[in-house]
């Protein structure tokens, strides 16, 4: 009997050692690991939605020529396009539109993508 409860608190302990490891540290620049944690129990699609938005959220690319009159810039990015950004470290939010930024001295631009194209598909239930 003791060895089975011993047996379980150490798998028990090393749930939670390899589960804490899970956290992605870019999410880090805006939560704190307890926050991170807490939403991983208590809410995983917010964590999902948000690890989401890290990956496919934005990028980076040359301002199209014919369309760069009519692109209504949200502000200008003073960053080095070359180098790797997510929304959080740019400081940005995922909201409900599109955003556009320019980056200055260059002909690129940060596309933020709005949510609802970050959001999982529904998947019908038979």
């Amino acid at each position: 009997m003791i060895k089975i409860i011993l047996t379980s608190i150490l798998f028990i302990s090393l749930s939670q050692v390899s589960f804490s490891q899970s956290i992605d540290k870019r999410l880090l620049v805006k939560y704190t690991k307890q926050e991170l944690k807490t939403m991983q129990l208590e809410n995983p699609a917010e964590y999902t939605f948000l690890v989401t938005a890290l990956d496919k959220g934005m990028f980076i690319g040359e301002i199209p020529a014919e369309k760069e009159k009519s692109i209504v810039f949200d502000g200008e990015l003073e960053i080095n396009p070359k180098k790797n950004h997510t929304h959080l470290s740019l400081g940005k939010e995922i909201t409900d539109n599109y955003q556009y930024y320019r980056i200055k001295n260059t002909n690129q631009m940060v596309v933020i993508l709005p949510k609802i194209f970050l959001l999982p598909v529904p998947t019908e239930k038979k």
